[in-house]
C-alpha cells in the first residue's frame, strides 16, 4: 500500500513496492522488514492460524525503536 517491503527465503530476497503480491506457503521460514528510513504500510492476510517463531525471542521495544536491519 506504501513504501518497500523485502522479504527473504530460501536464500533469495525480494523487494515489492506499491501494487505487489507475495505469497508464503505455511510454515515457510522467511524474514522480513522495511528499507531503512521509509517504512512501510501493508496488508496481510491468512487463511489459517497464524504462527510467529522468533530466532532469538520476541523483540524488545529497544529493538523496534528507531532501528533497522542493514540491507
Amino acid at each position: 500500500m506504501k513504501g518497500t517491503f523485502i522479504i527473504e527465503s530460501e536464500g533469495k530476497r525480494e523487494s515489492l513496492g506499491v501494487g505487489s503480491f507475495n505469497f508464503v506457503p505455511s510454515k515457510m521460514v522467511h524474514q522480513a522488514w522495511t528499507k531503512p528510513n521509509e517504512g512501510a504500510l501493508l496488508f496481510i492476510t491468512v487463511d489459517g492460524a497464524w504462527d510467529i517463531n522468533w530466532v532469538n525471542g520476541p523483540p524488545k521495544a529497544s529493538d523496534l525503536i528507531g532501528k533497522s536491519p542493514g540491507i
